[in-house]
């Protein structure tokens, strides 16, 4: 498997890598993605003593108006918290797969959120599509952000979209960890019907839930 032979959004060819870690500006863009995560995450949990001083410190009457606040704040935390903690997920993937080119197509989804259309590795004819989005605190995301504008239309991807992947814009940039539900839900069967065991094998190093045999 190959990098895909394209050039960034600098011009800078793109050389063949085995895997996306190997090439210096995916390690660069996941490090670049770690503190902002990390930034925002920290933002949110320093915001909460003066949430809850306000709160204490409000009238009775006015806490109608800080409630609202104290619970989107409580919110965007956990959303923050999520986004930190798939960044050991995109690391992961990006140590076995390499970057596929813009070979992911993005379009809108239901209820604002965006979804990412990938063929399939072993028929690509046919494709997969994974999404991102759709929760509140969500819609103003750069992936969905950029989807409704028409801004960004295709997309590098690493990863099998049968169970997870990262997405990104050229660069790369903006790194975006996908999953299916089965390849990550213990709840749920992970899909082994129609997939080869080399391709099991990598889905599995990449922490995706395969199944036995």
């Amino acid at each position: 498997m190959i990098h895909g032979g394209g050039r960034d959004r600098n011009g800078r060819r793109l050389t063949h890598y085995k895997t996306a870690w190997e090439d210096p500006a995916t390690r660069q863009a996941w490090r670049r993605t770690a503190m902002f995560r990390c930034a925002a995450l920290l933002g949110w949990l320093l915001g909460f003593p003066t949430w809850l001083f306000a709160v204490v410190m409000t009238p009775t009457w006015l806490l109608v108006l800080w409630l609202p606040v104290l619970w989107v704040g409580i919110w965007y935390t956990l959303l923050a918290m999520v986004a930190v903690t798939t960044l050991r997920g995109i690391r992961r993937v990006l140590h076995v797969y390499p970057w596929q080119v813009d070979i992911a197509d993005v379009r809108a989804k239901k209820k604002g959120s965006t979804q990412f259309v990938v063929p399939v590795p072993e028929r690509p004819e046919k494709s997969v599509s994974l999404g991102y989005g759709g929760l509140i605190g969500t819609g103003q995301h750069f992936w969905v952000r950029t989807m409704k504008s028409g801004e960004v239309t295709s997309a590098w991807f690493a990863g099998d979209p049968r169970y997870v992947g990262v997405v990104a814009t050229a660069g790369p940039r903006n790194l975006l960890w996908v999953s299916q539900r089965e390849a990550t839900d213990s709840r749920m069967s992970p899909r082994k019907r129609g997939v080869s065991p080399e391709a099991r094998a990598l889905a599995r190093a990449a922490g995706a839930r395969v199944g036995e045999g």
